[in-house]
């Protein structure tokens, strides 16, 4: 059961406003609902009587089963006094001045699910004590229980929390855009807490992210801080990016992801040139498909090597090394064909 505290001017008074966190499938599952939703707690009401007071995407009705990518938003002050189990990946977001109070029951949640405190008056506490587990994420060790101090925002908390850690940043914006060839990447902080650096995460599906650069932070402070990073290698298309916080020991947190759709022509390079002849790199600006082949060869036209990139970046170490001399890569895929020179030196 979860509970509404209100203070009265005489005494406080439990009231029972939601039951907002228990998932209760057999009973409230929508067949067909597979898109994700947003959810509000914007009246009192109970769950299994189908009247939880809760705005669908801005239209009133129960909660149903959950799915991944759906969010539960706190407006208010709720109790859990049961156990909450999902295993859908969702978001718990606590807006300002809205409290989660533990008092009997738990938060299981999927791994990768968040709970995101938007602002400083965002709080967890535990009312009943105790030190049993409180919340978990992906069936895993306990992350807070009722033995730990209060949770504060703002910030995210994870399956990578360290209970009774601060969480390292506020991000104020993340964002993106495209200057002629390159790409901007702005982003700045309105505190920052025993952090480390900025891991920049960039994918070209939206899914898949590798780490392009590392951006130090400033420790501890709590005065506003700017950020930019110049990527001068975007690809062709949508450009995914997002940035990981990571603090002094280790535990991190994702951003929201920016994404910009990158126009242009398609270009091949070869680097370095001149090369030292043990290896040498390749990049495209665009995403090689199955049909994609660089070929190397001297001079005298002997080919050297045939390679398949499987990335827009691609470093290669020759078997033997490259005499001195000019050599040609001449990269085919279906729609472009372009040959560099390069000096072996």
């Amino acid at each position: 059961m979860i509970e509404h505290y209100e203070i009265a001017s005489d005494k406080m008074k439990r009231m029972n406003i939601l039951r907002a966190l228990v998932l209760i499938v057999a009973s409230l599952a929508i067949v067909g609902k597979t898109a994700a939703a947003t959810y509000y707690t914007t009246a009192s009401g109970d769950i299994t009587g189908n009247i939880w007071g809760t705005a669908t995407n801005g239209a009133s009705g129960p909660l149903p089963a959950l799915v991944a990518g759906d969010i539960i938003v706190i407006d208010d002050n709720v109790t859990i006094t049961t156990n909450f189990t999902n295993w859908s990946t969702v978001t718990i977001r606590i807006n300002l001045y809205a409290n989660i109070n533990f008092d009997g029951g738990k938060l299981d949640l999927a791994t990768n699910s968040i709970i995101d405190f938007k602002t400083s008056g965002a709080t967890i506490t535990s009312v009943g004590g105790g030190s049993s587990d409180k919340i978990r994420f992906g069936n895993g060790a306990a992350v807070w229980d009722g033995a730990d101090n209060d949770i504060t925002g703002p910030g995210i908390m994870d399956k990578n929390y360290v209970a009774n850690g601060p969480l390292p940043i506020e991000l104020i914006f993340f964002k993106v855009k495209q200057i002629g060839a390159t790409h901007l990447l702005e982003w700045a902080t309105a505190s920052e807490l025993n952090f480390d650096f900025f891991s920049i995460e960039r994918s070209t599906d939206g899914i898949n992210f590798k780490e392009i650069e590392q951006v130090k932070g400033h420790g501890t402070t709590l005065v506003r801080k700017d950020y930019s990073f110049e990527n001068r290698n975007p690809t062709l298309g949508k450009n995914y990016y997002r940035l990981k916080s990571v603090d002094f020991d280790r535990s991190s947190e994702y951003s929201r992801v920016a994404f910009v759709d990158h126009l242009g022509e398609k270009h091949f390079v070869v680097a370095p040139n001149p090369s030292s002849g043990s290896s040498i790199s390749f990049f495209v600006n665009f995403v090689p498909d199955e049909n994609t082949f660089v070929t190397i060869f001297d001079y005298s036209g002997m080919v050297v090597g045939v390679y398949k990139p499987t990335d827009s970046f691609q470093s290669i170490a020759f078997q033997n090394s490259l005499t001195s001399g000019l050599y040609f890569a001449r990269l085919v895929s279906r729609t472009y064909v372009k040959v560099e020179r390069f000096v072996v030196r």
